[in-house]
């Protein structure tokens, strides 16, 4: 009986716990609510019901049962783009798609991503054979679907254009916003095909907010001047309300074009923002950065003591004419060509042995490649000796090679976006020590440091062949001299700011002292706030600026403004040049400059092309 008392007892089930009433912010844009004037649970922003009992299955439960099609808006842009439409009143925006919206809508989103993948706007047609495919055998009910999507190359060359303007008007939306403003000049991008000057912006708003966004690009195929191209840039700027004065830094490759102290475009741009400043006070210099964008290829021409990759460069191409056998050396050959999209020129391989972990491999094939030039014929005969059995050639390749590892270590860390500029000047000042460090290991013949010369080493000492004497020579040391003294040329001017740029950084652990007079009074009331310093400590740092009370640290902010719209990385840089090198073929065929732009545009951007814009506005050529 006992026992059956104790099984006839219940168990106690654990209670649930009540999900709460309380209103979440990220509703907003997932389920397109928001919180009642009154507190008192949700109202729909489409078709303005109100949602009374607060909890997420509720809110849920009515996105799902009335307006679920709004799932075609993916998370991002342009889920945000909707959402601001819809708080504005937008009735087209709170209406269904229909069927022939949705189909444009479709076909924008192919166009986009051929865009982006470098693929030809004939292709939209195998994306439709593709689609056919798919419908007839998995839903052949709707094989009909396909027919409505227009994926001809006439409309996706449209489309692309209308991709592009799209992108560009929301830059226009947001350039208004930037507190400040800073340029990257890069006519580099292009190497190996028509040359063009791409013009990057970096802005920065109230909130702390960062684009990096494409500018414009400049034709220099035709030699323009440099008042041209100034103009040029110039009526960028002003066709996005851009003013002059909140200009606050310039990046750059460094070339004779951009950075000559005579007549370089950046030296045009200082004057202009200098002369814009005499007006509204301040009169500190445009700072200007040249070794940020392509920092492997400036360091490796400055190390290249022997003339290797030049030498590489020839064997490379004639391996691709002349056919090989041996399987590292055509799949290093494979490797040049798929990243070049197919056509490489001498010029395209030098700039690609200059870059990464190219020359390295070659290195590791030297055997292989002396074997290939001996059978062609192509290696030097009579007092000539062979490059690739010269010790001391070789020893200028492993050289490279090593230091090659190194920069590729620092460029690594420079296309890290998100830090800040305050960061670039800690990465270049930690490799500057490092260099000092190379130098002093090489004096003493100690390869640590060094692995592809102490591999060479290892192979030569059997020789007989004293390898550490050559690389202790003066040669070398000259090289690393030039590289550090380049690099501090190139950072410089950031050196000069770099008092803004560390009390932007820190400003808890920044001594007053050192601080501009106009700012030691908002500065030492900051020291003093424990609210702010566990904010600091807690939240990231645009965060952190963009909470400070308004109206309390406006001198302080405007500093931080100046400090945080200076680019902090190569980014962009890189991921247009990659862009271009992977689509050569087809970027060197396009007729207008207009496709062109809008392709570069579409790669490098950061926001997410609003495709609703364009389905409604179908009254354009565009749609």
């Amino acid at each position: 009986m006992a026992f059956s008392k104790m099984w006839a007892t219940p168990k106690r089930r654990r209670a649930e716990p009540e999900e709460p009433h309380v209103f979440r912010n990220e509703w907003t844009q997932r389920y397109l609510v928001v919180e009642r004037d009154d507190g008192e649970g949700a109202e729909c922003l489409v078709c303005h019901r109100p949602i009374v009992a607060t909890r997420e299955r509720d809110v849920r439960r009515h996105y799902e049962a009335e307006h679920e099609h709004y799932e075609a808006y993916p998370a991002g842009g342009e889920r945000a783009a909707l959402v601001e439409r819809l708080r504005r009143g937008d009735a087209s925006a709170a209406a269904a798609l229909s069927d022939e919206e949705r189909a444009v809508r479709a076909s924008l989103g192919v166009a986009h991503l051929l865009a982006l993948h470098g693929r030809g706007w004939g292709e939209g047609s195998l994306v439709r054979s593709c689609l056919e495919v798919v419908m007839r055998e998995a839903l052949p009910e709707h094989c009909n679907l396909v027919d409505e999507v227009d994926l001809s190359p006439e409309s996706m060359a449209q489309k692309t254009l209308g991709l592009g303007r799209n992108l560009h008007a929301q830059l226009l939306d947001r350039a208004p916003n930037f507190r400040a403003y800073s340029l990257a000049l890069d006519d580099q991008a292009f190497l190996g095909t028509e040359k063009c000057l791409m013009v990057f912006l970096r802005g920065v708003d109230h909130d702390y907010e960062v684009d990096e966004e494409l500018l414009t690009v400049v034709n220099l195929a035709d030699n323009p001047s440099v008042t041209l191209a100034m103009r040029f840039i110039g009526e960028s700027m002003a066709r996005l309300g851009l003013a002059w004065d909140k200009l606050v830094g310039v990046a750059s490759t460094g070339t004779g074009f951009l950075a000559s102290e005579d007549c370089g475009l950046v030296q045009l741009m200082q004057e202009r923002a200098a002369e814009s400043r005499r007006g509204v006070g301040g009169h500190s210099p445009l700072p200007h950065c040249a070794g940020l964008l392509h920092l492997e290829m400036m360091g490796s021409i400055e190390l290249d003591v022997g003339g290797v990759v030049d030498a590489v460069a020839g064997w490379l191409a004639l391996l691709r004419t002349r056919g090989v056998s041996s399987l590292g050396l055509k799949l290093l050959v494979e490797e040049a060509e798929m990243h070049h999209g197919g056509e490489v020129s001498l010029r395209c391989l030098t700039n690609w042995l200059r870059r990464g972990k190219a020359l390295k491999r070659v290195f590791g094939l030297r055997r292989e490649l002396e074997v290939f030039l001996a059978q062609t014929g192509a290696a030097p005969n009579g007092d000539l000796r062979d490059p690739l059995q010269d010790p001391d050639w070789l020893c200028d390749m492993s050289f490279l090679v090593d230091m090659q590892a190194h920069l590729a270590e620092l460029a690594a860390e420079l296309r890290v976006p998100g830090t800040f500029a305050f960061t670039v000047m800690d990465h270049v000042c930690a490799f500057g020590d490092k260099l000092q460090l190379l130098r002093a290991h090489l004096s003493a013949g100690d390869l640590t440091l060094f692995p592809a010369s102490r591999e060479l080493s290892g192979e030569l000492d059997h020789q007989g062949q004293a390898v550490r004497e050559v690389l202790a020579s003066h040669r070398y040391q000259e090289g690393l001299a030039r590289l550090h003294a380049k690099l501090q040329k190139q950072f410089e001017d950031l050196s000069v700011v770099k008092r803004d740029l560390d009390m932007f950084a820190d400003p808890f652990s920044f001594p007053v002292e050192s601080a501009p007079l106009h700012i030691r009074e908002e500065l030492i009331r900051m020291k003093s706030s424990a609210t702010l310093l566990s904010e600091y400590q807690e939240e990231n740092l645009g965060a952190f600026y963009a909470g400070l009370p308004p109206g309390c640290y406006t001198e302080l902010q405007a500093v931080t403004f100046r400090a945080a719209s200076l680019f902090d990385s190569s980014c962009i840089s890189d991921r247009a040049y990659n862009y271009v090198l992977r689509n050569q073929t087809r970027l060197n065929h396009l007729r207008a400059e207009d496709h062109f732009h809008a392709l570069l545009r579409i790669a490098t951007t950061n926001y997410e092309p609003h495709l609703d814009d364009l389905v409604r506005s179908r009254s354009r050529p565009l749609a």
